[in-house]
């Protein structure tokens, strides 16, 4: 491969079969093109080979995650103000530290708020 400059500064390539094609061709490019960047770079095949891969699902398992009930709604109006409740805590999966979570609680660590 020989990679050159023009003589107006743009990059070139050219990609020779064989070592002596690709000194004619800077030759060339010095005597007849006044490019005086060019450099040759030698290139081999990498072999690669190609393997099956499979990836494993659990589909239809036995030991389904009980489905938790969702809240029900609060009043969009209230007549008297209620105690904040005390936040719940949960088991961070990353780290597995206590993480306050429900309504009245700080900013996780994804930046958003507990909800209620």
């Amino acid at each position: 491969m020989v990679i050159f400059r023009t003589a107006e500064g743009k990059p070139g390539y050219h990609q020779a079969e064989a070592l002596d094609e690709a000194v004619r061709f800077v030759e060339h490019l010095r005597n007849t093109e006044q490019v005086t960047d060019a450099r040759l770079f030698k290139m081999e095949e990498v072999p690669i080979e190609f393997k099956t891969y499979y990836k494993v699902e659990v589909v239809g398992s036995h030991e389904a995650a009980t489905p938790v009930e969702a809240p029900n709604p609060a009043p969009a109006a209230r007549l008297v103000e209620e105690e904040p409740a005390a936040p719940m805590l949960m088991e961070d999966p990353l780290t597995g530290e206590p993480l306050p979570v429900g309504p009245g609680t700080p900013a996780n660590r994804f930046g958003l708020r507990g909800r209620s």
